[in-house]
C-alpha cells in the first residue's frame, strides 16, 4: 500500500523530527506561551501556502477524492492566534518558515508534492490530539476550542479522518513516477519541519547522518511518534466506531 511506503521509507526522518527542540518542549509542556504563539505565527504562515497550494488543485483527479475544506489548517491557526491577540499583519516569516514556503511556491503546480506534504500535517495531527492536552494544563486552556485549535482540529473524530485519509492514498491509481513524487513531498516534508528549527539548510543525508546511531526502529514500529504511547494510540483506536 501506499502508505505503508510513506510510513516505512520514512520513519528515520519521522523521529528525526520528534525530537527536535519545538516538539519536545510542547510534550514537556515547558515551553513558555511567548514561546507557542511565535510556533503558532509562523505555522500560520507555512500552512497558509501549502491550503492555497491544494486549493488550486482541488479538481484534480487525484486530489479531489481527498480533498477536504476541513483538513485545511489555516483557520484553526487564525483563532488560536485571534484568540491570544496576536497581530497576524505584522508575523514575518524565519529563515526556516521561508524555505517551507519557497519549497512550496517552487512545487506549486506539483500536487502530488503537494499532496506529500499535506500527508505528514495530517498525520502530525494524531500526536498532536494529546500534545494539545498538555498544552492546555500548561497555559491553563480550559476551552479545548480556544488556544489549541491546530493541535487538535478534529477532536474525537481524528483517528476516524486519519483512517479515511490514508484509505484515499491507498486507493489511488499512480504509476512509479507519480508515486515517487508523493513519495518525495512526504520527505520533504519532514526535512523541512526539522530545518524549521535551525539557521542553516541541513539536508536529509546530513540529518540522517548526524542522528543515525540513535534512531530506533523499533520504538517507531510500536508507536509511531513519540508523542504517542501504546495507552494513547489504544484511546485513539477507540474512536474508530
Amino acid at each position: 500500500m501506499l502508505t505503508t511506503r510513506l510510513k516505512d521509507d520514512n520513519w528515520a526522518l519521522h523521529q528525526i523530527a520528534e525530537r527536535q527542540p519545538t516538539p519536545g518542549s510542547l510534550i514537556k509542556g515547558t515551553m513558555p506561551k511567548a514561546d507557542y504563539l511565535l510556533v503558532l505565527a509562523q505555522q500560520l504562515l507555512v500552512n497558509t501556502a501549502l491550503d492555497a497550494a491544494l486549493k488550486s488543485h482541488a479538481s484534480n483527479p487525484h486530489v479531489s477524492p481527498l480533498f477536504d475544506e476541513c483538513q485545511l489548517l489555516t483557520p484553526y491557526i487564525a483563532e488560536d492566534l485571534a484568540f491570544f491577540g496576536v497581530d497576524t499583519d505584522s508575523i514575518a516569516p524565519n529563515p526556516g518558515t521561508q524555505r517551507y514556503i519557497d519549497h512550496i511556491e517552487a512545487h506549486k503546480d506539483h500536487p502530488l508534492h503537494l499532496l506529500g506534504l499535506h500527508y505528514v500535517r495530517l498525520g502530525a495531527c494524531n500526536g498532536n490530539t494529546f500534545v494539545a492536552r498538555i498544552v492546555r494544563k500548561a497555559y491553563s486552556l480550559t476551552d479545548p476550542t480556544q488556544g489549541t485549535r491546530y493541535l487538535d482540529p478534529f477532536g474525537k473524530a481524528q483517528r476516524n479522518q486519519w483512517v479515511a485519509f490514508k484509505a484515499g492514498i491507498d486507493a489511488l491509481t499512480l504509476d512509479q513516477a507519480q508515486q515517487d513524487e508523493l513519495f518525495a513531498g512526504t520527505r520533504a516534508a519532514y526535512v523541512l519541519s526539522i530545518n524549521l528549527d535551525l539557521p542553516e539548510y541541513t539536508d536529509a543525508n546530513a540529518l540522517l547522518a548526524e542522528h543515525g546511531k540513535s534512531l530506533d526502529k523499533s520504538a517507531f514500529d510500536e508507536h509511531h511518534s513519540v508523542h504517542v504511547t501504546k495507552e494513547m494510540q489504544e484511546e485513539l483506536t477507540a474512536n474508530d466506531n
